[in-house]
């Protein structure tokens, strides 16, 4: 009984966490890894607006013995947008990461 209570008192306390208009916006998790077309984008924003996002890492790679790398580059609207998105990345493939970055501006390379 003490068991379902609790569980009860979980789920209330966390959809009002959920529902909380105003609140603290966190991480998102997307379940892909989308980036924005940096020459499309720049076709109807300013270059110099768009945050440009790269990101390297290695994972080990699934029933094989062996070390994966992934180099994949994006824009952004916002500085959140890229940040999440090198997040996931990173979550994903969190081995040996490290030429990964957020910056305004997109240079056109």
């Amino acid at each position: 009984m003490r068991y379902v209570v609790m569980r009860i008192a979980g789920l209330v306390l966390a959809g009002g966490l959920v529902l909380t208009p105003g609140g603290a916006r966190a991480y998102q998790f997307t379940g892909t890894f989308p980036a924005g077309n940096c020459a499309a984008m720049a076709q109807r924003t300013p270059a110099a607006a768009l945050w440009y996002g790269h990101f390297w890492g290695q994972r080990e790679a699934i029933f094989r013995d062996v070390i994966e790398s992934r180099t994949v580059e994006g824009c952004f609207r916002t500085f959140a947008e890229c940040d999440n998105w090198l997040y996931q990345w990173r979550s994903a493939w969190n081995f040996n990461f490290r030429r990964d970055f957020c910056v305004k501006g997109w240079t056109g390379q």
